[in-house]
């Protein structure tokens, strides 16, 4: 190879804000990459030795250069079963029951007699009938197919009687109030937690049908500027094989770190986790593109079910109970292990309750094999000034989820009343250099990274503009601080990606403008220009303005 080229720079970027999020939260001119790594970063004039007869030079115009995004959690796999594979019954496809009824009779003219119907996205909330769809409404749109309809959170669905009767549920095997009934003692169909999940192993999907939930996810991400994912959960062993498999061919670009948690529910949870420990494989196995990451278990349900584990009584209802479905025994005797394994640990813990647990197994684990670890919680929702106290004293990461407020503000007053203000507390957080990382939770919402930006500035819901917990509002800067370096430090890879730094990956994003002079009003119309992974420009908007 010419030595001169050599030592020029595939890609430089001038004329921007490029947004470092190093330690001094720099903003300079531009920078350069040569290979899959950053080599320059700095002012205009430092490009000039860097560019060559082959660099491809970008004019930034004035827009933000960022490191990729890095989503902390999101759920990859169920995010393109839910744009490719899944029916959408979404409050926007379907406002109610009836739509719901019709998009459903639809996909059952097509299949054939005994085929599964597989919907998502409804929100009894934003139903016009405000209530739950029921098993009988279901079979009347699909009465020679199992339908299973989830809601949005993922924590309940739907399901009508051929499934009920295919999969065998019984009321009595799970615990009280997973197989809601009615008055007279039937199923109404609606299924809540494990006894949810436990259908989601009845419910098939083809090789073919989960690489293209694969490909257009991946690419729905790369739009949004996302450079790396922390996958929150899918199927289990045959699809951490398929995932792997995806990212070797390429069908994958994304960065992926993959939670060891079972979306199948507890016992298979357990019995995956069991057999990791036992083959002595530790966390952190893989390489930059692909690896095995924290143990996680799943404590309670969801915020706006709402089926999230809570010390208080809810505002609304004061009979509706939480679901906790690991008692503080239980937790124990699958994270301690993990931690003496060596692996890291973390949990779904939403309300106060649930997160009283994790945080009890990790300092148990702390306290009987004191080690060098990174424990976490994912969403550590609902929270008090003792637990913050506590998450800081054994020094766990929080993976939250403030872009919960852009369809759910309102419904949180009215469900937590006083206690949004210790809602996804970002700002306690902050305060108390709690490091906390955003995740999207992605197909919950849409994984765009400006939503969570902006809810974490605005915790504003969109369609009503409800404020819940203004107390709890950030800076810009420390939104993106979060979705960029703190995403790499939650899962240990803080030194290689989530800051502009000579010698760190290539993993970069050019949004539309320069986010820092934004309107935080217009932030949600803020666009990723150009998606870039290992130095290898992988998603570039056809009206960006690049040269």
């Amino acid at each position: 190879m010419n030595k001169s080229l050599s030592m020029h720079a595939d890609l430089v970027f001038r004329n921007g804000a490029v947004i470092t999020v190093n330690k001094e939260n720099d903003v300079c001119q531009a920078a350069a990459v040569k290979g899959n790594q950053i080599v320059y970063v700095g002012d205009n004039d430092g490009t000039r030795p860097w560019i060559g007869s082959h660099t491809k030079v970008i004019d930034l115009s004035g827009r933000s250069l960022l490191p990729g995004f890095v989503d902390a959690h999101c759920h990859l796999g169920m995010r393109g079963q839910n744009a490719a594979v899944i029916l959408d019954c979404s409050a926007e496809k379907a406002p109610d029951i009836p739509a719901i009824q019709g998009i459903i009779k639809k996909a059952a003219k097509k299949a054939p007699k005994g085929a599964w119907i597989k919907a998502t996205g409804y929100d009894q909330g934003k139903l016009k009938e405000g209530r739950h769809p029921t098993r009988q409404e279901l079979d009347e749109a699909a009465p020679d197919n199992p339908v299973q309809l989830t809601r949005t959170c993922l924590h309940m669905g739907v399901y009508n009687s051929k499934a009920l009767e295919e999969a065998d549920i019984h009321p009595e095997h799970f615990a009280p109030g997973e197989v809601v009934m009615d008055e007279a003692g039937r199923m109404t169909g609606l299924l809540k937690e494990r006894a949810c999940t436990y259908m989601w192993d009845k419910v098939m999907y083809t090789k073919e049908e989960y690489m293209k939930a694969f490909k257009t996810a991946n690419d729905l991400f790369l739009s949004f500027g996302i450079t790396s994912v922390h996958d929150a959960s899918f199927y289990g062993p045959d699809t951490l094989g398929l995932f792997q498999e995806a990212v070797e061919k390429g069908i994958i670009d994304l960065r992926m770190y993959i939670l060891l948690y079972h979306a199948c529910g507890k016992e298979k949870t357990i019995e995956w986790v069991n057999d990791f420990i036992k083959t002595g494989i530790r966390g952190g196995l893989g390489d930059q593109h692909f690896r095995l990451g924290h143990v996680k278990i799943l404590i309670d349900g969801s915020t706006s079910g709402p089926s999230c584990a809570v010390s208080q009584p809810y505002e609304h209802d004061p009979d509706l109970k939480g679901i906790q479905l690991y008692t503080q025994e239980e937790a124990d005797a699958v994270l301690l292990p993990a931690h003496d394994a060596g692996f890291n640990v973390t949990a779904h813990a939403v309300g106060d309750k649930a997160v009283d647990v994790i945080l009890s197994s990790i300092e148990k684990a702390q306290a009987h094999n004191p080690r060098p670890c990174r424990h976490r919680i994912e969403h550590c929702a609902i929270i008090d000034e003792a637990i913050i106290g506590r998450l800081k004293k054994a020094d766990v990461t929080v993976v939250s989820n403030p872009g919960f407020f852009i369809d759910n503000a309102a419904m949180y007053v009215k469900y937590y009343g006083e206690r949004v203000n210790r809602m996804f507390p970002l700002k306690s957080y902050l305060d108390k250099g709690i490091i906390t990382a955003i995740g999207s939770d992605s197909p919950v919402i849409e994984a765009n990274p400006m939503i969570g930006i902006y809810t974490a500035i605005k915790r504003t819901d969109s369609k009503t503009g409800t404020v819940a917990g203004a107390c709890q509002q950030i800076d810009l800067m420390d939104a993106i601080r979060m979705y960029t370096y703190n995403g790499a430090y939650a899962s240990l890879e803080e030194d290689i990606k989530g800051s502009i730094e000579p010698g760190k990956l290539a993993d970069l994003v050019i949004l539309s403008q320069n986010i820092l002079e934004a309107d935080p009003e217009h932030i949600l119309d803020i666009k990723a220009d150009m998606t870039i992974i290992d130095g290898k420009i992988k998603f570039e908007r056809t009206n960006n303005h690049g040269k």
